[in-house]
């Protein structure tokens, strides 16, 4: 994902991706540091280099998928955000990773409430009708060379003309052999017009 996206999801709820490093006690000094710090870094965006003291910076979190899932992660993090706040944030919900595997989105938390968890579920379910490439919602299937991914057919095409152009495959093979489109998809065929 662009770093722009990445700084735009994390502006949306940067407690979520900022923890304290294993085995460390912050001191008071950490503590107001780090709090002020944090006010810095939500009001001036050329402060979001500075590190924080004995935790993660949340603006260096990388989100490990493409950016065609950008408004998914944006929903989803709102939401969470939305749920935390109606709670008084007594609990924050901490982001450990973010992914795709299998050719769909995985959001790891450490612990989040029950209507959280369901926004999580709805998530990573809906990911995989959306491409990750290019965030489409049509024609989107599965590409199953290798590394497992949910891309439309435009983007699925591109990639296997491309290996196609670099002689990446070892024997003949068909598109239909590395990409299917996913049950709840249509391929789309536009009747040709009579001359």
């Amino acid at each position: 994902m662009t770093e722009k996206h990445n700084v735009e999801l994390v502006e949306i709820y940067p407690e979520m991706f900022t923890w304290t490093f294993r085995n460390t006690e912050q001191n008071k000094f950490d503590k107001v540091y780090n709090k002020t710090l944090s006010y810095l870094h939500k009001n001036l965006k050329f402060t979001r280099k500075i590190d924080y003291r004995k935790q993660s910076n949340p603006y260096k979190y990388q989100f490990g998928v493409g950016d065609g899932w950008f408004g998914i992660l944006k929903e989803l993090i709102t939401g969470i955000h939305q749920n935390d706040a109606k709670d008084n944030f007594k609990w924050v919900t901490k982001v450990t990773q973010v992914k795709e595997k299998f050719g769909g989105l995985r959001f790891y938390v450490t612990g989040t409430s029950d209507k959280s968890w369901k926004l999580i579920h709805k998530a990573e379910e809906k990911s995989y009708s959306v491409c990750e490439v290019s965030g489409s919602e049509v024609e989107v299937g599965q590409w199953k060379l290798g590394w497992v991914q949910t891309i439309c057919r435009k983007e699925a095409l591109k990639k296997y003309y491309d290996m196609v152009d670099k002689n990446q495959f070892t024997k003949v093979t068909k598109f239909e052999d590395v990409w299917k489109p996913t049950e709840k998809s249509e391929t789309i065929v536009t009747p040709k017009k009579k001359h």
